[in-house]
């Protein structure tokens, strides 16, 4: 088996210190079926430009002259390494997850490997899982397909098996098997699973969750609020926010809508705005933010945070679209170093998990207060039939975020990188870029693009939704989201160069297309949310199905979404008005967009007491 190599760099300010590492050099320690190689890094300088540069497992640090913030500068550049400390006795007990104290008389090679492998390399839910597919176990006990078994013995579905192949049948079980603990309860594998989540991510706890984030989102809302109890809500929100407000009763305040109508998109809401919400609404018991972007965009959150705070007001951000960030300090701060008390992700956008794979963060200092409701909460929305393999899928990804993140999110800089340089030399395509906001943001250098999505427009050239759809699909190549002036793309832990080079070969080729010119003006727009009355009480009153077109001035009792983004157009609650109506009416003509909430051109409106 091939050694997997562990590289350690030396923090000392004496060169005889740093020899006396060097017999650890190369040494090669097993654990757990696995080989690992040690290279210390002898002729590391310490500095920042050397920490920001080099690419380390862990640092040892062996020097009298010992601070504080030389861990706390190591940890900026890379939060996932092991602290490796020389235990002087005038030194002072620090206690972080990430810092392991050693002696002369400690065999230095093993104490590395087993902490890195305990705090990092370790998958216990996965392991457990293999376990399991390699036992002999009867399986007198959900699911009915017992291993697969079921599928093999009949010929009308074999070949769903086969196709499948064993693995993902024979590790699909149940709560009944106890050698797993329980996801429900928080103990055994998943616990193991989940503590490495909060080690990974630095919390104070962190949850999976297997029926992705808009059941996290609404897990959150019912343990932060009670019926009645105001939230300042971002408008660039996903339909799952207001289905959170709707079951805990809560009365919002939405953020005004900045929207950018040459690309079609909705933005982060200004700073100053949410700020003013925030003064304007002190008694607010919940500020909750969408942050990034389904288009990846951000802002920087330790300001907007600290003022929240300021109030005693508790602050969750939904960043399903911002999993990655925590391994790269081209994104720092993410929402959980801003300060956030409740950070929700989605695994399976951009990391490895598969969908609907989704973790709740924790970093409450009030949480012991909470955690019983947040508990019941979390067995309210959640299946007591997990599927195990999801949970795998998120043990894993975290295992290759933790060790590998940074190498990862590189890799995707680059080809970001390529594809936007490429792109720009198109003319009949344009990357959005920071010098295109500026107007929609009073400082456009707090305003960070995600290098893991790219907004291509392509309404310069006037060409239609429907024409550069269908040539992209005509071309093996399915986007992330399009609208009437741009698609997104998505770069994955998985996106290859063969893909981009595709990519680029395709949309190059669209020069020789012949256009189908468009002259349809922009009318796909988020307007500014307001409700009449609560949406818990519009949603559960009693309502009718009216035709969309003769519901002007009436109040909605369902939201009207199209999908993707998910972003709603109006809510429960919400005045329905003959701008609504036309814009709608407008989008379902041209387009074969999935909307949700018209059925047969009806919507459900809240009933008119006579």
């Amino acid at each position: 088996m091939a050694s997997i190599n562990y590289d350690i760099i030396i923090v000392s300010e004496r060169k005889d210190k740093v020899k006396k590492y060097r017999k650890y050099s190369n040494s090669i320690v097993k654990l757990n079926n696995y080989t690992f190689k040690i290279r210390f890094n002898l002729k590391f300088k310490y500095s920042e430009s050397n920490l920001e540069d080099t690419l380390y497992d862990g640092v040892i640090i062996d020097t009298k002259q010992y601070e504080m913030d030389i861990i706390n500068t190591i940890l900026f550049y890379n939060n996932q390494s092991e602290i490796f400390i020389y235990n002087y006795s005038e030194k002072p007990n620090i206690d972080h997850k990430n810092c392991k104290y050693f002696t002369d008389s400690d065999d230095l090679g093993k104490v590395i490997i087993e902490f890195f492998y305990s705090r990092r390399f370790s998958t216990p839910f996965f392991s457990q899982l293999k376990k399991l597919a390699r036992s002999k176990k009867q399986r007198w006990h959900t699911p009915g397909h017992v291993g697969g078994a079921g599928f093999e013995k009949f010929a009308s579905v074999r070949d769903f098996k086969r196709f499948y192949k064993n693995n993902i049948f024979l590790t699909d079980t149940s709560v009944s098997d106890p050698s797993f603990g329980s996801l429900l309860s928080h103990t055994g594998a998943f616990k193991d699973a989940e503590r490495l989540l909060s080690n990974a991510y630095g919390t104070l706890a962190s949850f999976i969750n297997v029926l992705g984030t808009s059941t996290s989102n609404k897990i959150v809302y019912m343990t932060l609020l009670n019926k009645g109890d105001k939230v300042i809500v971002d408008r660039n929100m996903h339909k799952s926010i207001i289905h959170s407000i709707i079951v805990s009763g809560a009365n919002p305040i939405f953020l005004k809508a900045n929207f950018h109508p040459d690309f079609g998109i909705i933005l982060p809401t200004r700073k100053e705005i949410v700020l003013k919400q925030i003064e304007e609404n002190k008694d607010a018991k919940l500020l909750s933010l969408t942050v990034p972007t389904y288009d990846g965009l951000r802002y920087y959150l330790p300001d907007i945070i600290d003022y929240a705070h300021s109030f005693k007001m508790k602050v969750f951000v939904d960043e399903a679209w911002g999993a990655h960030m925590h391994f790269h300090t081209d994104y720092y701060p993410d929402a959980l170093q801003s300060g956030a008390d409740y950070v929700v992700q989605s695994i399976h956008k951009t990391m490895g998990g598969f969908s609907q794979s989704s973790v709740i963060h924790v970093n409450d200092k009030d949480f012991s207060d909470r955690k019983r409701d947040f508990y019941e909460n979390y067995m309210f929305f959640s299946s007591t039939s997990p599927f195990y393999p999801m949970v795998a899928s998120i043990d894993v990804s975290r295992k290759m975020m933790s060790i590998e993140g940074k190498q990862v999110l590189e890799r995707l800089k680059k080809y970001y990188t390529i594809i936007v340089e490429e792109i720009d030399r198109m003319e009949e395509f344009k990357v959005l870029r920071k010098s295109y906001l500026r107007g929609y943001f009073e400082d456009i250098n707090e305003i960070l693009i995600d290098y893991s999505r790219i907004v291509v427009n392509f309404s310069f050239a006037g060409i239609t939704k429907k024409q550069i759809w269908n040539y992209l699909i005509r071309n093996n190549i399915i986007v992330e989201k399009i609208n009437y002036k741009s698609f997104t793309l998505l770069l994955g832990v998985g996106t290859t160069t063969n893909m981009v080079r595709h990519l680029l070969k395709v949309l190059k080729n669209f020069k020789y297309e012949k256009r189908e010119l468009s002259d349809q003006s922009h009318f796909f727009h988020w307007d500014d949310l307001d409700v009449k009355i609560p949406p818990f009480e519009a949603y559960q009153s009693e309502g009718e199905w009216l035709d969309l077109k003769v519901c002007d001035n009436r109040i909605s009792s369902n939201m009207i979404v199209p999908y993707p983004p998910g972003i709603p157009l109006i809510i429960p609650g919400q005045l329905v008005t003959n701008r609504h109506i036309e814009n709608i009416l407008k989008i379902i003509s041209s387009d074969d967009i999935e909307i949700h909430g018209i059925a047969k051109g009806k919507i459900k409106v809240v009933k008119e007491r006579k």
